[in-house]
C-alpha cells in the first residue's frame, strides 16, 4: 500500500494527535496522511464558548472543504465520534474507502447504554448541556475509553489527547430523536465505496452492539471486523499494531496491492 491519501478523523473530546501511531506507519509505506483536528478542539482545560453549539454537520463541512482540495480521493479514517463522521463522508460519495474504527451510532441505532449514561452523567444534568462545551474529566475518559490501562499510562495518554468536546454534536448523537432533521442520519445507498466496521468487545462508550447494527444497516456495503478483548482505544500498543494489520490487509485487498 503506497502512493494513497489517508484522511484520519479523531473522536470526540481528542485532537488530531490520537493517530500519532498510524499517521507514522501509514507514512513510512510512502502514503500522504492528513490528522486535522476538528473545529475549536484543542489541548486545554479551558474551551472556546463557540465550541458548545457546533454540530456534526460542522465538522462534516469541514472535512468535505479539505477533500475537495485534494487531487484524488482519499481513504477515510474515523475513529468513534470520526467514525460517524466518516460514515457520513462516504455516503456522501467522497471516498475511496471509509474505515469506522468502533464508532458512534449514527440516527437509528441506540447510542445510550448504562455504561455511556454513567460516563456522561454529570453534563446530562448541567443546564443547556446541548449547547454548552463538554470539558476533559480523566475520572470519566479512565473508565469509559482508556480502562485497560495503567492508571498512570491512561494519564499520559488522556494529557496527550484531551480536548473540550461539543455539548450539541454529542446530544446529536445519544439523543438524535430531539432533531425534527437528524444531523447523524445516514443515508446508505450513497456509499459507493467498500467500508470497514472495527468493533470491540470491551468498548465502554460505543458498545460493540452499535458496530453489529451499523454492519446490518450497510448490508453488503460493509465488512465488519471484531476484536472482542480490546476496549475503545485502540490507537496504542498490542491494539494498535493488530488493528492496523487488518486494515492494512482488508485495503491492500480492496486496491489490488501487495502488502
Amino acid at each position: 500500500m503506497k502512493n494513497q491519501i489517508i484522511l484520519l478523523i479523531h473522536g470526540a473530546g481528542s485532537v488530531g494527535n490520537e493517530w500519532e501511531n498510524f499517521e507514522k506507519a501509514f507514512s513510512k509505506m510512502g502514503n500522504k496522511v492528513l490528522k486535522p483536528t476538528l473545529r475549536f478542539h484543542k489541548r486545554d482545560f479551558k474551551s472556546n464558548p463557540k465550541l458548545g453549539n457546533i454540530s456534526i454537520l460542522d465538522y462534516v463541512s469541514d472535512m468535505e472543504k479539505l477533500i475537495k482540495n485534494l487531487n484524488k480521493k482519499p481513504i477515510i479514517i474515523g475513529h468513534s465520534m470520526g467514525g460517524l463522521i466518516a460514515l457520513i463522508l462516504c455516503s456522501r460519495g467522497h471516498g475511496k474507502l471509509g474505515i469506522f474504527l468502533t464508532p458512534a451510532a449514527p440516527s437509528g441505532i441506540n447510542a445510550i447504554s448504562l455504561s455511556v449514561i454513567r460516563i456522561f452523567i454529570m453534563n446530562i444534568f448541567r443546564w443547556k448541556f446541548w449547547c454548552k462545551p463538554v470539558l476533559p474529566n480523566f475520572a470519566s475518559a479512565y473508565f469509559g475509553v482508556l480502562h485497560d490501562f495503567e492508571r498512570d499510562y491512561a494519564l499520559k495518554v488522556f494529557k496527550k489527547n484531551f480536548s473540550a468536546e461539543s455539548g450539541r454534536a454529542l446530544c446529536e448523537i445519544g439523543f438524535p430523536f430531539f432533531f425534527s432533521n437528524s444531523p447523524t442520519k445516514v443515508d446508505e445507498s450513497g456509499i459507493k465505496c467498500p467500508t470497514l466496521i472495527i468493533g470491540a468487545g470491551r468498548d465502554r462508550i460505543t458498545p460493540v452492539a452499535i458496530s453489529k447494527k451499523l454492519k446490518s444497516k450497510l448490508k453488503d456495503k460493509a465488512e465488519l471486523i471484531i476484536f472482542p478483548l480490546f476496549s475503545h482505544y485502540i490507537m496504542e500498543g498490542l491494539e494498535f499494531n493488530l488493528v492496523f494489520k487488518s486494515i492494512l490487509k482488508w485495503v491492500n485487498k480492496k486496491i489490488g496491492q501487495d502488502i
